[in-house]
């Protein structure tokens, strides 16, 4: 658990998720950004100062599209403050040395270095900071910043962080039963790893790409009544229920019924609730839910998802290596 002790007067590098839906150069969902506000809050009452890190999207090189300009635009309204943005390629000295005590460094994307596992990218990322906080629980795959950074800094992980492993080793490890997965996607490769999860639950519903063609509406795109009805009744007897991705095709107006049906279900229930993923993150207000709705919103999909499958996340590995 991270400590106001940990940070205190130091120059913090903080790794955050930062990673959301951006349309006509503004935020079109903050929810991972709200998550990373009791970390950097923290940061900004102890540290000397704190430079953030991160990425957007996945740009094959220095494009303007894949800026973090708009995600730093959000973060001055959040907090309330001005923040120093860090353009001028990978100068992370320049954190430590501008007028504001908060800096954000841009899309570390833009060096394809960040994807590389390069020590000398994680050395100039370093250069000048005391401690590491790692507050991206969605980024799991490896990068630079995940893998070699905590190498070189002494590194703790964030609140929010803590929370998500804290609620998925309860899943694991203490759950009350029946336990239900309800999953959803359009990508095969999802599926692979729900074949590594699907054994820790009592019952696993899919829908989606992974749903039966007789489980869905006449054009795909959504389940059907029956199909509904089902998981509906199934989530009535559950104690401890994960969901990852919507069950049809929200986003058109027309094949949101079996995810507003279950959404609610889901609200209603006195099970305990987990929700994961981009989309999953992107229809709960769509549909007029809040997150505050369901017991634990988690900021990650894939990492959820692979969490739940192994039993850890890479930085833990690391970090456990470490001690």
């Amino acid at each position: 658990m991270l400590t106001a002790t940990d940070i205190q007067g130091k120059n913090v590098l903080l790794r955050a998720d930062l990673d959301v839906p951006v349309k006509d150069s503004r935020v079109e969902n903050r929810f991972r950004l709200q998550a990373l506000l009791p970390t950097l809050k923290l940061c900004l009452e102890n540290a000397r100062r704190t430079c953030l890190i991160g990425h957007l999207g996945r740009p094959e090189s220095n494009n303007p599209a894949f800026s973090l300009a708009p995600v730093l635009e959000e973060l001055k309204r959040l907090l309330n403050q001005d923040i120093f943005f860090v353009t001028s390629g990978f100068s992370p000295g320049e954190c430590w040395t501008g007028e504001s005590p908060l800096a954000l460094i841009e899309n570390l994307r833009f060096d394809p270095r960040e994807e590389r596992l390069d020590r000398g990218f994680a050395e100039v990322l370093s250069q000048d900071a005391e401690i590491y906080v790692y507050e991206a629980f969605a980024n799991y795959r490896p990068s630079t910043s995940l893998q070699t950074i905590p190498e070189l800094l002494p590194t703790r992980t964030g609140i929010q962080f803590d929370k998500e492993i804290a609620t998925l080793n309860q899943v694991l490890q203490n759950p009350a039963h029946p336990t239900l997965l309800i999953a959803s996607g359009a990508k095969m490769d999802k599926l692979e790893i729900l074949k590594g999860v699907m054994p820790k639950f009592d019952r696993t519903l899919l829908g989606g790409k992974f749903a039966s063609p007789d489980h869905l509406t006449s054009d795909g795109l959504d389940l059907n009544q029956e199909t509904t009805s089902l998981f509906l009744q199934v989530i009535s007897q559950a104690q401890t229920i994960v969901l990852n991705g919507p069950l049809g095709y929200y986003e058109d107006g027309i094949h949101a019924t079996a995810t507003k049906a279950i959404f609610q279900a889901l609200k209603d229930s006195s099970a305990l609730t987990i929700l994961g993923g981009g989309d999953t993150i992107a229809a709960i207000p769509t549909l007029g839910f809040k997150y505050s709705d369901f017991g634990f919103v988690s900021t990650g999909g894939g990492a959820m998802l692979d969490f739940l499958a192994i039993g850890t996340h890479p930085l833990l590995e690391i970090l456990a290596r470490k001690a």
